[in-house]
This record gives C-alpha cells, structure tokens and sequence, in this order.
C-alpha cells in the first residue's frame, strides 16, 4: 500500500521534538508499505531551514526506507505570528506542488496544525484522476486554540476563513482523525463531522525508546542537578504553554533550595522565560534549551517529577500533551496544570500524577511540595503510569491500529453483497431504535436517576464509566455505562463491589447505553462493542462482527452471554451478521429480558465477566488488512 503523510513537522533524524509520524512511518515502512511524506524544510529548534534545502521549492531525501519530500518555509516561521500564518500559507503552496509530483498514493493522511495542510491533501486526493481516500486529522483545535490564546481576534476575518476551512476539511474527509475523546465531542457537537467518520488514535510513547533507568545517570551530573529533587518540563515553549507560571512557581519555592525546576525544550518563548529568571535572580529553575531525542530518555530517568501546563482556556480541556506519555514510560509521576480530558487520564484511570489549578502558582507549588516530600508516593505513581502506558498507549500498537484504519479505507473488505432491500431494511432497524431509546429513556429515567444517585454514594465520583470501543466498522465512539468498581489499582474481582455485581447481574449498569443508541453509535441488539485492543486479535471471520452497529444486547448474550468460550461468542455475532433480520433482533430482545430476569450467563467460571480475550488460534492467519473496516 502507497501512504501519504502531509506533515509540515515530521522531525529530521535527531531532532528534538514529538516523532509520533516519524516512529509510524519507520513501522509502517518496515511492514512493507511505501510510505511518503511532504514536510518543512525548516529545523523548528533552531527556525533555521537546513542548508542542502536553500534554495530549492522543494527537496527530496531518505529517512531510513521512508520517502521524504521537504518543502520551502519561509525564514519569517519564527518572527512573528504574523510570519508564522505567511510560513503556513507558503508551506501550502511548495507542498501542493510536491504533492502532484508524488506517485499516486493508495491513501493520504494530512495532520493538523497546521490547518491549510488538508488543501494539499485534499488536492491529491481529489484532482489526480481516480478517486483517493484520505484521512483528516487533528491534533490541535484549530483556529479555536489561536483564539482562546489570544493569537486572533474572534470576530476577525481571517479566522472566519479559518473556521470555514476546518469545516470544508472534516467534511470532505473520508475519515477524521482525533488525539482526543474531547476533540471527537467538539467535532460532533459542532456538527463537522458524522460521528461514524471520526476514528481515535490517540498520542502515545514508544515504551522500548523511553523506559525506566536509573536515576543517577551521568546526564544528572552533566545538566548540574546534583542530588536536588528536579521537576522536569519537557516541551514546547510558546505562547499557549504559559511558561512564566513555572516562573512564578519557582519563586514561592525559594525557601526548598533541595527543589530544582528543569525546562527542556524550545520556542518562540524560551528567551522570554530566561530573561524572567535571571530578572528575578531565582536560581531553582533552569532553562536548558533543546535537546537531542537520544538524550531524552536518560533525561526523564534523571529527573523526580514531570510537570505539564497550559494556559488555563477551555481549549486546553481538551488536549493530551504528548510530554506526559514519556514521563509515565520512564515511571515518573506527573504534576498536572492542565484540566479536562488530560486531568481525567493522569490523575483518575491512570492514577499516575497530581493536579493542580492552571496558572494558580500557589497551587502548583503545593503540589510539588507534596510530592517531594513523599518518596513512595512518587514511585508508586511512577509505576502505575508505566503500566498504564504500556497496555494502553505504546506507539507499536497505535501505529496497528492507525494502519489498520488506511487499510480499510484503501482496500475495503468485500462482504457479502446486499441488495437494496436489505440496505432499506437496515436504515428501517435504525430509526425504529433511535425511536425505542428515546421512549425507553423517558421511561426509565427515574430509575436511571435513583441508580445514579446510589453509584455517587456508593462508589463516589465519577457515577458513569466512559470509554472508548470499536463500533462499526471499526470506529471508535464513546460508550458511556454505569460504574460497578471502585476505583484505583487491583484486579477487577479486587475492585467490584457487592453494589457493583447487582448492577452487572440485573445489567441495570448498561442502561446509560441508550444515549448511544440514541446518539447513532450503538444499536439495540447487535454484537456487543468488546475493547480498542482486541481489534487486531481478531481472525478474518471473526472481524465481521464489526459489519454492523454494535448492540445493547445481541445474539450471543442470549446464548451463554460470558458463560461460553471467546471461539463460541465471537462465532454467534458472526452468524448474527449473516442471519439478521428485523424479526431476529425482536426475538433477541424477549430473549434478553427471560435471561436478565433468571440471571443467567453473567459471568465465566472463576471471573467477574470474562476473561481477556488473546486471539484465536487461527490468529496466525488473519491478514492485517482485517484490523478495522
């Protein structure tokens, strides 16, 4: 398969920086794929362009097996904000000329920020003859960050146009990539993409690149760290990273001389924040510029804290800095100035950092007050992260997940063939369940009140359990259940309570699955909707499960439901696809209700529900292809 990445930020090698497409390209690449990508010609650590590029619109190298096409980018990148939008717009034009001299690709990827690089995804995708899918994503709201940083205006004309082209962009997009479940809700909510076309792979790190070391290592010695406790930043420095509160931060610690705040890292920024310390004479925060991407990981070992911050927007609830991945893959805790969906990962399902208020200095400081007084809380978070990364968000199994998204787009699996009749009848299935759920809530809602009330006294906050699952297709959306187990560390048996087994035994918890019913992203009798992990265990056969919305109920939970093996269930959705019928699914539902009532099947021999499902034994012979639909 031929891929396309447009990334005006793809790092050269050794350049400091996030390598998320630098990392998927090589593996990628190393699986076969021809993979291309247009880039900026310019070293964004030093806003110098390299110099076997002046000169010329466009330059062609190698970057290990993958094709790399760097483009022109005006010097004015790193003057201004004002030559930053000109270095934007002139990057458009030396990549769409690069990107009609390209072979034509199988499938294109355009990442955003900058915003403009869809035109010249869009371009290839649509004016080189036959037709090409290609992938929209975001790893920033754009133009909606520059505004609530203050970069633009509102109301100004330019950033109407910037609007007007994120939505032209996720609309024509065959798929929209989103870093973020709350990047996919501000999408949805503002109506710029169907909730079905938006696709999560989210930020990650490379687990065997940054892994635990030791924290004595001759990198301590050669930053002049000494035995101080160090708070690394790791990170970008520019506008909407509000530097100057570590600034404020490191004067009300001046009475902990053992504390040393560590920046690491570069932007248009950096000589501000150094100015700022020298100006105040701190001498517990150090500003130690850029560094080397091989020196990073011996960096994060010697440090005792990562610290992340933002300025304090509505924007910035929604993002995950990347920084905060490579400080849990080397088992150090994060002190969080962030809040949101970032706050949400860190602090409460990974249970590997603290929180703190953006931009409250006091807050911040007291927060690291904590931690450094408390060495065991520091590893144990440190450790929890690490295994949080690991299962979770190491970039080998993102970079699965993401191929198999182009491969579904580039080569569709051909199904059994449907006629019309069917296609009627399936469109009649999901308006008949919008129309069910919607009754059903109405119905139900004092239950689901007084249930949500007794999951708040019980079990504390949060009362719902949200996550995200593949859907149909493949894509991922959001299901949203009630919470049956306490939170932090432990094995699922550890952590259910009595409270939490009456609600999975009379599955009371999965009464909030009404809204993505009515949300379009579930069914009422379908497949259920398993984890994001077991996408690629899956065999050919078994991956058809994905050719239908996934259900409330379905037909394998009235046939054993988690009393029966993995083989026999995934077998029963697969012959619920081949056999479904608007008379089936009403069976399935009478079914469903004799089963809850008699309490049958809740759970497989010595679990709280099932085991984890490892694949087939015929798993060997799924061809990639089949990760994702």
């Amino acid at each position: 398969m031929k891929i396309l990445i447009i990334h005006q930020y793809y790092l050269f090698p050794g350049q400091p920086g996030s390598l998320r497409f630098n990392e998927m390209a090589r593996m990628w690449s190393e699986r076969g794929h021809q993979v291309s990508v247009i880039a900026g010609n310019l070293n964004y650590s030093t806003g110098a362009s390299i110099a076997r590029s002046r000169g010329r619109w466009v330059l062609r190298e190698r970057d290990g097996k993958v094709n790399v096409l760097r483009c022109h980018v005006p010097a004015s990148y790193t003057r201004s904000y004002l030559g930053r939008m000109w270095a934007f717009f002139a990057f458009t034009l030396s990549a769409a000329t690069a990107a009609l001299s390209v072979p034509r690709p199988d499938v294109i990827i355009a990442t955003s920020p900058p915003l403009l690089t869809a035109i010249p995804g869009w371009i290839v995708a649509r004016m080189r003859g036959r037709r090409v899918p290609w992938v929209f994503e975001i790893r920033d709201l754009w133009p909606e960050s520059a505004v609530t940083t203050g970069v633009l205006s509102a109301s100004s004309l330019l950033t109407r146009v910037l609007y007007a082209i994120e939505r032209w962009a996720c609309r024509s997009a065959d798929r929209v990539n989103v870093l973020t479940p709350a990047f996919r809700e501000d999408i949805v909510r503002r109506g710029l993409a169907n909730p079905e076309d938006i696709v999560f792979v989210p930020n990650g790190a490379d687990v065997e690149f940054f892994k635990p070391g030791s924290r004595d290592n001759p990198m301590r010695h050669e930053l002049g760290w000494g035995d101080r406790i160090v708070v690394l930043y790791a990170g970008a420095h520019g506008r909407a990273n509000c530097l100057r509160q570590l600034v404020d931060v490191a004067d009300r610690l001046r009475d902990r001389r053992e504390i040393l705040i560590a920046c690491v890292g570069d932007g248009p920024e950096r000589g501000l924040l150094s100015a700022q310390v020298q100006c105040r004479g701190l001498t517990n925060i150090r500003v130690h510029g850029p560094q080397p991407k091989e020196r990073m990981p011996d960096i994060v070992n010697a440090c005792d804290m990562g610290i992340a911050v933002l300025q304090n927007t509505p924007t910035f609830r929604t993002v995950y800095p990347n920084k905060i991945f490579d400080y849990m893959a080397c088992a150090k805790p994060t002190v969080l100035a962030i809040d949101g969906v970032a706050r949400e990962l860190v602090c409460n399902e990974a249970a590997a950092g603290v929180y703190a208020e953006p931009e409250n200095a006091e807050a911040i400081a007291a927060a690291i007050r904590g931690l450094a007084d408390d060495p065991q809380a520091r590893q144990v978070m440190g450790e929890r992260g690490r295994r949080w990364v690991v299962e979770h968000a190491g970039r080998i199994a993102l970079a699965e997940r993401y191929l198999g998204i182009l491969e579904g787009l580039a080569c569709p699996p051909a199904g059994p063939r449907r006629g019309w009749s069917h296609r009627v009848k399936l469109r009649l299935k999901h308006g008949l369940d919008r129309i069910a759920a919607c009754f059903a809530l109405v119905l139900v809602a004092p239950l689901i009140v007084i249930l949500a009330l007794l999951v708040r006294i019980k079990l504390g906050a949060p009362i719902f359990f949200r996550q995200e699952r593949p859907g149909h297709g493949a894509r991922s959306f959001r299901i949203i259940k009630f919470r049956t187990m306490r939170a932090g560390a432990g094995t699922d048996a550890e952590r259910m309570t009595h409270f939490g087994a009456f609600l999975r035994r009379t599955s009371l918890d999965e009464l909030p699955e009404l809204w993505n019913v009515v949300r379009g992203e579930m069914s009422l009798v379908g497949p259920r909707p398993l984890l994001m992990e077991y996408l690629d265990r899956y065999t050919a056969k078994q991956a058809r499960r994905h050719e239908m919305k996934p259900g409330v109920t379905g037909w394998a939970q009235v046939n054993g439901r988690n009393a029966i093996s993995w083989q026999d269930k995934l077998a029963l959705d697969v012959w619920y696809i081949d056999h479904w019928s608007l008379w089936l699914d009403v069976k399935i539902v009478f079914l469903t209700l004799w089963h809850v009532a008699h309490r049958t099947g809740i759970n497989a021999p010595g679990e709280v529900t099932m085991p984890e499902f490892k694949g087939s034994p015929a798993d060997n012979l799924k061809p990639k292809t089949m990760q994702t639909r």
